[in-house]
């Protein structure tokens, strides 16, 4: 029998990845620091937040998934609000009042600095350009985030029952909103391809990849473990070939067109990151260690925090 704690400290190995990523990415914009031929990936590191979303949707759903494949009781919903709120909301506020003391010179005055600081006591504070990125850019991602919470209990209904179908729903409403957004000309402007819509598949994504784990956990019939680091080995070089084609565009085209190609191609980093996260997690114990490495989980557990 398979220890779960062993298959879950990969997906902390990833989350690490992630927020390597994008404090690579942000300390890049900063600095303009360039490390030769791996610099690629710190200017697009911005694709670690899908990273991200596709592990946050696993953590929410892996609960439930084990209920259902295991017959452990089901999570309460209030059980579950508690939770999000007992993560998010401390270090949220803590970052909000920071920000205002530090930053109070943005403000064009009192009453934007209350307008800004009302509007990001909710989730919803996306939704307007105006305080979309107004106290602090990244912080959007915390919007979407518990965008996705607030739904979350909705679609853990349907996805209990018809894992598959429901994915395909969430992957069918994220690529018609990216296929709006291609067809009004808006798929290069932040603040609208960085809304819940585009990316309910990650999330999903994340929620079949639990629900495959723990349905495949106790068989014996998995293909041989060395195979499986192969296939996570590939996984890995695809997703590096793919931010090298990114940052390429970036590089020749501009970041308007590098965010339009991200969004035309968005709907394959979620079953990229289903094949990553499976094989990793089965693979042979070399290959697995590796993803799984202690400061790659030192980073997980601190993630949040680091990101805000």
């Amino acid at each position: 029998m398979s220890n779960p704690g062993e298959r879950l400290d990969v997906l902390d190995g990833l989350r690490g990845i992630a927020i390597s990523l994008v404090v690579w990415y942000h300390a890049w914009l900063v600095t303009g620091t360039s490390l030769a031929f791996v610099n690629f990936i710190a200017e697009v590191g911005f694709l670690g937040v899908d990273l991200f979303f596709f592990i946050s949707g696993f953590c929410l759903f892996y609960p439930y998934a084990r209920a259902v494949v295991e017959g452990r009781p089901m999570p309460t919903t209030q059980r579950f609000f508690m939770r999000r709120a007992a993560k998010i909301v401390p270090s949220y506020l803590l970052t909000l009042i920071v920000f205002a003391a530090v930053y109070r010179d943005r403000f064009a005055s009192a009453p934007d600095a209350a307008v800004q600081l009302t509007s990001h006591l909710t989730p919803f504070f996306t939704f307007n350009l105006a305080t979309f990125g107004g106290i602090s850019g990244p912080l959007w991602t915390i919007g979407i985030e518990t965008q996705f919470y607030l739904i979350f209990p909705l679609i853990c209904v349907p996805f209990r029952k018809m894992p598959l179908l429901t994915y395909a729903g969430l992957a069918a409403i994220a690529e018609g909103y990216r296929w709006g957004l291609g067809a009004t000309g808006l798929d290069s402007t932040f603040s609208y391809f960085n809304q819940l819509p585009a990316y309910v598949d990650l999330f999903g994504a994340g929620m079949l990849a639990a629900y495959a784990l723990v349905a495949v956990r106790n068989r014996p019939a998995l293909p041989d473990r060395r195979v499986l680091a192969i296939v996570s080995i590939v996984l890995f070089g695809c997703a590096i070939a793919g931010l090298s084609e990114i940052a390429w565009i970036d590089r020749t085209a501009g970041i308007d067109a590098c965010y339009a190609w991200v969004n035309a191609h968005r709907v394959f980093i979620g079953p990229i990151c289903i094949g990553l996260a499976l094989s990793t997690a089965y693979a042979a114990g070399p290959w697995r260690r590796l993803i799984s490495a202690r400061p790659l989980v030192f980073l997980s557990m601190i993630s949040y925090n680091l990101y805000l």
